[in-house]
């Protein structure tokens, strides 16, 4: 059956009307890149996230950013946490990749034209290990300069790409999804837009708009991936809003990520290692300004309706990951299969 996204399913999530493309892409000058690296027993790759269509020289966005969970590395979160600036792409890969990739990007911030030379990049992961073997599982330089290069607007590949490529999401295949949110406000229309890379949860609690979907298929149905888990896994998320918004206000978006998880599930595990950071195109800045600079500020009294389309494109997007990914086979013939979508559409047109 060819793989489909929620809503080509007849699954809605929440209320709100998400964008042209239902991604993160909604929100003008964001795009989205992969490299994927799947051969023999490798299953990896990156997924980057570019602001303001590459051009950030010069042009800084407000950032905040939320750790649910601590267990996993999320490089230039100080930074983020200091200064409230992103500065560079984000870059979302496999935790043995993380070193490499953050290398990587602090060389392409200098190669790369349009892009501002930096040292302290954001790069995060979540463990792929169960399917690629960590002895193989390289990147090079060339793989994050083509990643970036190559981000685009408009639809985003999701399931088995980038980053996304060796990861579990509620002990089906995961990977990258996305959505986004249109969101009527007093001072205006705004878009909410989340990416994802899904690999948490326990296929018995996974629920779909309050249905049992993960006990509803059982292991004698569809098998797990493995009898005994060896990870608890992780998540991360990218949340990208027009609204003019200061770090403190993109800080308190980032945690109703947690909301996103908990409401499909997750109880986020001792070993689990959530990342969630939410950027602003709606104000810009060089950091390196020496003269006074104004910034719009969003309504604090306006911002749930911000906080509810964040939790709905961020819920929808990690169900796109597992709906547009594919039954995968990894290292030592391991293989993870992919929710099974007739048997989806099934349970949640009861």
């Amino acid at each position: 059956m060819t793989r489909k996204r929620a809503r080509e399913c007849g699954v809605l999530i929440g209320t709100g009307t998400p964008g042209v493309y239902n991604a993160i892409t909604d929100v003008k000058g964001v795009r989205v890149g992969h490299k994927t690296i799947h051969k023999e027993d490798v299953c990896s790759g990156v997924t980057v996230i570019v602001p303001n269509d590459g051009q950030l020289e010069g042009q800084h966005f407000p950032a905040g950013f939320f750790s649910f969970n601590g267990t996993g590395e999320f490089t230039g979160s100080h930074w983020i946490e200091e200064t409230g600036t992103l500065v560079t792409p984000i870059v979302f890969t496999g935790s043995h990749l993380l070193g490499l990739a953050h290398h990587h990007l602090a060389r392409a911030t200098r190669k790369i034209e349009g892009l501002e030379p930096f040292s302290n990049g954001i790069v995060a992961e979540t463990w792929d290990g169960w399917l690629s073997d960590l002895e193989k599982t390289q990147i090079q330089y060339e793989d994050l300069e083509e990643a970036i290069v190559e981000a685009h607007t408009g639809n985003v590949e999701e399931g088995n790409v980038g980053g996304g490529t060796g990861m579990i999401c509620f002990e089906f295949k995961g990977g990258i999804g996305t959505s986004s949110r249109i969101v009527e406000t007093e001072c205006g229309t705004f878009t909410v837009g989340a990416l994802v890379q899904t690999n948490f949860g326990r296929r018995q609690d996974l629920k779909v708009n309050g249905i049992p979907v993960g006990q509803m298929i059982s292991e004698n149905e569809v098998p797990l991936p493995w009898v005994t888990p060896e990870n608890d896994g992780s998540f991360l998320v990218t949340i990208a809003t027009d609204a003019p918004l200061l770090p403190t206000q993109c800080k308190r978006i980032s945690k109703r990520a947690s909301l996103a998880m908990a409401q499909l599930g997750a109880n986020g595990e001792e070993g689990s290692g959530d990342f969630f950071l939410t950027f602003s195109t709606g104000n810009c800045y060089s950091y390196g300004d020496e003269q006074m600079s104004t910034m719009k500020m969003f309504p604090s009294e306006q911002l749930d309706a911000l906080f509810e389309a964040a939790i709905e494109a961020v819920k929808e997007a990690i169900l796109n990951s597992m709906l547009m990914a594919e039954t995968i086979q990894g290292q030592k013939n391991r293989t993870v299969h992919a929710l099974p979508l007739d048997r989806f559409v099934e349970i949640m047109s009861r």
